[in-house]
């Protein structure tokens, strides 16, 4: 009986740690309404997203209800600006909030106050401090660094 029940939890086990099959998560039409109503900054992507995606998103759209007017709208906000990332960027801010994670607490924060520090700039001292971080343009008629073949 020890045996079997040894078996039967292993089994188990092994079925529990399966990730879900492609294809489990429920298409656009297939949501509900208030799924549709919350994710609706994501619709026009939603059948283009791979499961894990979904899932997450679909636990976001569980909370969204719990979560205070100013919680919403903030990520209201911040699924529309995702949908409108291209693949690309969206790539790119994923692996940029990778490293993020990858960093020690101590570099983080320090980060996090310099991002503070800039918010709290006015829109002035954004634009004045985002040129002085460009680099520098060439003068019209400047040689190119490596020539042009023709």
């Amino acid at each position: 009986m020890r045996g079997l029940l040894c078996v039967v939890s292993v089994v188990l086990g092994m079925t529990a740690a399966v990730p879900a099959q492609a294809g489990d998560q429920p298409d656009w039409q297939q949501l509900s309404a208030a799924q549709r109503d919350v994710l609706a900054p994501l619709g026009g992507d939603w059948n283009h997203l791979d499961d894990d995606r979904r899932r997450k998103w679909l636990d976001l759209a569980q909370r969204f209800p719990s979560m205070t007017p100013d919680e919403q709208a903030r990520m209201r906000a911040r699924m529309s600006y995702w949908s409108s990332l291209t693949p690309e960027e969206r790539v790119e801010a994923r692996e940029r909030y990778k490293r993020l994670q990858a960093m020690p607490p101590d570099q983080r924060e320090a980060l996090a106050r310099k991002w503070e520090a800039y918010e709290s700039l006015s829109r002035e001292e954004r634009k004045r401090f985002n040129d002085s971080q460009r680099p520098a343009e060439k003068a019209p008629g400047a040689a190119a660094a490596t020539p042009v073949r023709k």
